[in-house]
């Protein structure tokens, strides 16, 4: 919402021939603070309003701009999911409450199958059969006939080529009506998981620091000098209460 708001108060503060001297001077300092204000945030605010379906259109961008805008999100989604995978994989990977009591019962470096069969196998030294040895089922045809019949599936596409074709159909879907509420559309969207998971991240910051400055308002309300010994955890508790009571009523 930041970057269409700032292309309308823009296109607004452009100098006109009917200005006075002193309209034409406000102009041109308001126009000044939006570029120093927005500069170092302009990609920021762009990424967000192409993901915010009200405002996918970005007519407030060249064609060039706006392609660049929207190859980046294909790139975003990419690197999102790539990210969301380590993660996954870090997670997987980290032993769990039962490895490690196994670990700790059969000592370490012996919490396997092949160990414990050992130790089995070693105990029952009257027993003459073999041990047992699992073989997969079909290795000798696999051996025999693998290089000659062996099935292809079919190629799963690129993360980046699935994030593109994400990006295609979003942009060829109708805009969201300026009522409407951006976070709950992309929910419905289950044909764009990776766009879906870059939407959230751009589309929960919040567009405006009101918020935070009451905030810092309750909290001076709340920490006075009648009440300068209160711990910090109960500033948090009694801040929380106050902005979030009215959802309990």
């Amino acid at each position: 919402m930041i970057a269409p708001l700032k292309a309308k108060l823009e296109n607004h503060f452009q100098s006109s021939d009917d200005d006075t001297p002193l309209i034409a001077e406000m102009k041109r300092a308001f126009t000044n603070d939006f570029g120093r204000r927005y500069a170092d945030v302009s990609d920021l605010l762009y990424t967000a309003s192409a993901l915010d379906p009200r405002f996918k259109a970005v007519p407030f961008l060249s064609d060039h701009d706006a392609e660049r805008v929207f190859t980046s999100l294909s790139i975003g989604a990419t690197l999102i999911h790539n990210e969301e995978e380590a993660s996954h994989a870090d997670i997987q990977g980290q032993p769990d409450q039962g490895d490690r009591q196994t670990d700790l019962l059969t000592g370490p470096g012996q919490g396997n199958q092949e160990h414990i069969c050992s130790q089995i196998q070693d105990a029952e030294t009257d027993d003459d059969q073999p041990p047992c040895k699992m073989k997969r089922k079909g290795a000798a045809l696999d051996l025999l006939f693998g290089e000659t019949f062996e099935v292809k599936g079919a190629s799963k596409p690129s993360c980046a080529k699935m994030a593109s074709e994400e990006v295609v159909r979003y942009r060829e879907r109708d805009p969201l009506p300026l009522k409407d509420n951006p976070l709950q559309w992309w929910k419905r969207q289950f044909d764009l998981p990776l766009l879906s998971s870059l939407a959230r991240r751009y589309l929960c910051i919040p567009a405006t620091s009101v918020a935070a400055e009451r905030v810092f308002s309750t909290a001076g309300d709340i920490v006075s000098v009648q009440r300068s010994v209160l711990r910090h955890d109960h500033v948090d508790q009694l801040i929380f209460l106050k902005k979030n009571l009215d959802l309990y009523e």
